[in-house]
């Protein structure tokens, strides 16, 4: 990634074009294609003292959605990474479930959560794709994430208490059962972890669990218990979040 030296604004660019293609949905090989040539353009605009206007216009926006356009959406990637990204999620939330009271959910929420976690994974494509098209302020750039992060928290919770106002079977394991979910659910994690060579489906899990454990044994109510162990697992998720960006970034890497 950037290995000619281009200049602050140049990487930047390239990096952001990047997000945004990705969370289109392209084709990693072809984003590869795309920012590698790319990169040698503006290496050589730099050169002549040319800035990155002159390659790719005033409107980094229309200059990423014409690229986008031009290439064709990644069906087979996506059908092969929507499942598993939606599988681990829901995973880490039984996972948790199990910790705390085992395997009891309702027919509601067997269905909510996959659909919930469509409905994210939507949201953050959407959030990713609208920040690098756009210079926006650190603050800008914080509100669409933090709004991002919200949405989870409400779509979660109001998934809580659905149950609630819509009667419907209730499915309940025993000790047994959940002990063999629990290890399911692991090996499962271990190995999205072992596939995509990163620990982000052991690390988020952990996030999950470890925040509401500590906090049970504080004196607060189970519903100031909610919140604050929901805005601590979110915190966590996102200095993580940052912290990987910030690893990953060629400016880290110099």
């Amino acid at each position: 990634m950037n290995q000619l030296p281009l200049s602050k604004k140049s990487q930047t660019f390239i990096e952001n074009l990047r997000v945004y293609l990705f969370s289109c949905g392209k084709k990693t090989n072809e984003i590869d294609e795309i920012t590698d040539e790319l990169e040698v353009h503006l290496y050589e605009a730099e050169k002549e003292n040319k800035s990155v206007e002159h390659i790719i216009g005033n409107s980094p926006k229309e200059y990423m959605e014409q690229i986008s356009g031009e290439m064709s959406f990644d069906v087979r990637g996506w059908a092969k990474y929507v499942p598993i990204i939606i599988l681990g999620a829901f995973t880490g939330i039984v996972l948790k479930d199990i910790v705390f009271g085992g395997f009891q959910y309702s027919l509601v929420e067997l269905i909510g959560y996959p659909l919930v976690c469509i409905v994210l994974l939507l949201a953050y494509m959407w959030t990713f794709r609208h920040i690098s098209s756009h210079n926006f302020s650190k603050a800008k750039e914080f509100f669409f994430f933090g709004s991002a992060s919200f949405l989870s928290m409400a779509l979660f919770l109001g998934l809580m208490f659905l149950p609630n106002y819509i009667n419907s079977p209730i499915i309940m394991l025993g000790y047994y059962g959940n002990l063999i979910v629990a290890s399911l659910a692991i090996t499962f994690l271990i190995g999205i972890s072992i596939w995509s060579k990163t620990i982000v489906s052991i690390v988020l899990p952990f996030f999950y669990i470890v925040p509401e454990y500590l906090v049970g044994f504080t004196d607060l109510s189970a519903g100031n218990q909610l919140w604050i162990s929901s805005i601590i697992m979110y915190a966590l998720i996102g200095a993580y979040l940052f912290f990987e960006i910030k690893r990953t970034s060629p400016s880290s890497e110099k």
